[in-house]
């Protein structure tokens, strides 16, 4: 089970799936209203779940048309406040077949969680709390191989995960998250890899205006023994023309928590795969986006810890970008 993103309103729900699911009901506006499933059975009829959430909104419906051999393998959507509560304000679906449906609700303004299934497993199964809105969801997986290797087999640019426990008040539950996410982007330039350290004080992206992609990006990592500051390496290059946005935190009450971003390939750059546009989110602010919007979307998982460090590729760009999790 992935626990939960989103508030603490509203009344607890879950939903295991039976049999194969065909349909997603979603009720949207600027938030996530409700959501419901429709699942095919043995005989060819359907079972509708009930709805979780209200009433408003306007009504879209997800058809996974290739049930059951397709089915679902990832979420991803942002959560925000509304009205003073924190609810889900936007979801897309990911399915085996590598389609996308969705976005629904608006990304906007909200904090991006996503994950997606490595090959060999599937969502089973979705919960969450819901009341006049749906103000959190979860997935349960299921893992469809235990066969060596298929459990090697990632898609690109998707995180490798491993099951660890996460402390919540008196509970303990169990989740699957990424210790080290990514990287998203390019196979091409020079593999880095900052390590991992105790806080992170400054991030500065480097926009390649020109080019409308993100030439380089350098980070002030705080040691944790003596608490001395220090720089990483350029991980890519300066052009002439280019904006510097620095990102100051202090590391304690306010820290880094994701990423988000898009690539795609770049003729400058060989025509290689390039970050295009990156937008950083901390437990307080989210910073950006810096480039443009195109291409491939990527996102790094939501769940309660800190990013203590990047990894990734560059060259005369920065071609891919990675983080390293700490999790509470």
């Amino acid at each position: 089970m992935v626990e939960a993103w989103g508030g603490s309103g509203g009344s607890e729900w879950n939903y295991k799936f039976k049999s194969p699911i065909k349909e997603i009901l979603i009720n949207h506006g600027e938030i996530i209203d409700s959501i419901m499933f429709i699942t095919i059975n043995e005989q060819g009829g359907t079972i509708e779940s009930p709805r979780f959430g209200g009433n408003g909104g306007r009504r879209d419906k997800v058809v996974i048309e290739a049930a059951p051999l397709e089915f679902l393998r990832g979420i991803k959507g942002t959560y925000g406040n509304y009205g003073g509560k924190l609810v889900v304000k936007s979801l897309s679906f990911i399915t085996n077949g590598k389609n996308i449906y969705g976005p629904f609700g608006k990304e906007a303004g909200g904090t991006p969680f996503s994950f997606v299934m490595k090959e060999g497993g599937a969502i089973v199964g979705l919960h969450g709390r819901a009341g006049s809105y749906l103000d959190a969801i979860g997935i349960y997986l299921k893992k469809l191989t235990s066969s060596k290797e298929d459990e090697k087999k990632v898609e690109p640019n998707e995180p490798m995960v491993e099951e660890i426990e996460i402390h919540d008040k008196m509970d303990v539950m169990k989740t699957i998250v990424p210790r080290s996410a990514g990287p998203w982007g390019g196979c091409s330039g020079k593999g880095w890899d900052d390590g991992v350290f105790c806080t992170i004080k400054q991030v500065q992206v480097h926009e390649a205006l020109h080019y409308s992609a993100i030439s380089a990006i350098q980070i002030e990592y705080e040691k944790k023994l003596d608490k001395t500051s220090f720089w990483s390496q350029l991980h890519g290059l300066e052009p002439g023309a280019e904006r510097i946005i620095k990102i100051n935190v202090d590391g304690t009450d306010e820290f880094f928590i994701g990423i988000e971003g898009y690539y795609s390939p770049l003729d400058q750059n060989g025509g290689q795969d390039t970050i295009r546009q990156i937008t950083f989110y901390t437990n307080k602010e989210k910073y950006g986006p810096y480039g443009i919007e195109i291409g491939t979307y990527f996102s790094s998982s939501a769940a309660r810890g800190k990013i203590v460090g990047f990894h990734g590729k560059s060259g005369v760009f920065l071609n891919a970008i990675g983080v390293h999790m700490e999790y509470f």
